[in-house]
């Protein structure tokens, strides 16, 4: 029997390759497992940040953990910054959802943007 947690992890990080694509990004998902996790989603362009997928009714005292791992995602995967891309209670679509990062992963965002 499958583990209803993961089938929605699973579902959400499909949701979030499909979101991607229509944007033109190209997204595959990383298989769990990793020895070095780099998050839940690739992308080739290294300017992106490492993507931790979540699907939980809940986000309540679980911030911070993510967040932070987050961050260590990012470093395994040669990355400036990582994020956690929640999925929003009632909300389907991923441009409905929230992305959360630490200040020090937005200043880097911003200081990225301000380079161009």
């Amino acid at each position: 029997m499958s583990n209803p947690q993961k089938t929605k992890g699973s579902g959400w990080e499909r949701a979030l390759v499909d979101f991607l694509a229509v944007h033109r990004i190209e997204a595959t998902r990383i298989p769990a497992g990793a020895t070095n996790d780099r998050g839940d989603l690739f992308i080739p362009i290294i300017e992106w940040p490492s993507i931790d997928a979540k699907n939980y009714s809940s986000y309540a005292g679980q911030l911070g953990g993510w967040v932070d791992r987050a961050e260590e995602q990012a470093t395994n995967a040669g990355r400036r910054f990582g994020i956690v891309w929640l999925k929003r209670r009632g909300k389907a679509n991923p441009a409905n959802a929230y992305v959360v990062m630490s200040g020090k992963a937005f200043m880097t965002l911003m200081s990225m943007i301000g380079d161009k």
